[in-house]
């Protein structure tokens, strides 16, 4: 049983990790002042999540958000979803 908690605890700092990887290229809009873009630090892992999905999926209308999110796999929103979770604007 303490084996399964240190994997799951060790499976979600490589997502982490890899969520700040990826992070880089969000950074460029959206480490602006607040304004027009949307701030993503301290988001919710689910909103974050579900908002990326719905751009991807086009639900969302923003074609820059469209190329980045289409890009995307599940596992890699997730990773995102989890650093910007704990992550607090620069």
């Amino acid at each position: 049983m303490a084996f399964a908690a240190n994997g799951a605890l060790e499976a979600r700092t490589a997502d982490v990790e890899l969520g700040r990887y990826l992070a880089a290229e969000c950074l460029t809009c959206h480490r602006a002042p607040p304004g027009a873009i949307p701030n993503i630090f301290g988001l919710a892992e689910a909103t974050f999540a579900e908002v990326i999905k719905a751009y991807r999926s086009n639900a969302l209308a923003n074609p820059v958000m469209h190329s980045i999110a289409g890009r995307l796999k599940d596992d890699e929103i997730e990773a995102l979803a989890a650093y910007f979770a704990i992550t607090k604007r620069p």
